[in-house]
């Protein structure tokens, strides 16, 4: 059988090969609806928490757009808008409160991770942390 030069499903001879784009329907998904993963500063689970949980930030830039525009043209601040972004700042610093709080959840899920993958490492890194005291 001859080989064909071009890698497409629909020509004869090249076989489990895809098309761009003529994969499963999350590939498709992926493409109409893109993750946009942003690298900052602070913690990306609480961040992903806040957006998934609390408002994307899309709800968080709204009413900042509207309060800002309507500083900018010399208006009073839409209360609508600024009840929005008083809620949203309350609902992010109770998720920021209980994520603190959970941070020796976190750190004890962690060690038993390591404890099944590396249990060798264990010993070492907990004599690391005792040392600093």
């Amino acid at each position: 059988m001859t080989q064909s030069i071009w890698p497409w499903p629909w020509t004869t001879g090249v076989s489990n090969q895809q098309a761009p784009l003529s994969g499963d329907v999350s590939q498709w998904l992926r493409f109409f609806s893109p993750t946009v993963n942003v690298n900052g500063r602070g913690d990306p689970e609480l961040e992903g928490e806040i957006v998934r949980d609390v408002a994307t930030y899309g709800a968080q830039l709204a009413p900042l757009t509207a309060l800002v525009l309507a500083m900018a043209e010399g208006s009073p601040p839409p209360k609508e808008a600024l009840a929005k972004l008083q809620q949203i700042c309350k609902e992010i610093e109770t998720t920021k409160e209980h994520y603190r709080k959970g941070a020796v959840d976190r750190a004890r899920r962690a060690l038993a991770e390591l404890k099944e993958h590396d249990g060798d490492a264990l010993p070492g890194l907990l004599a690391e942390f005792s040392a600093e005291r």
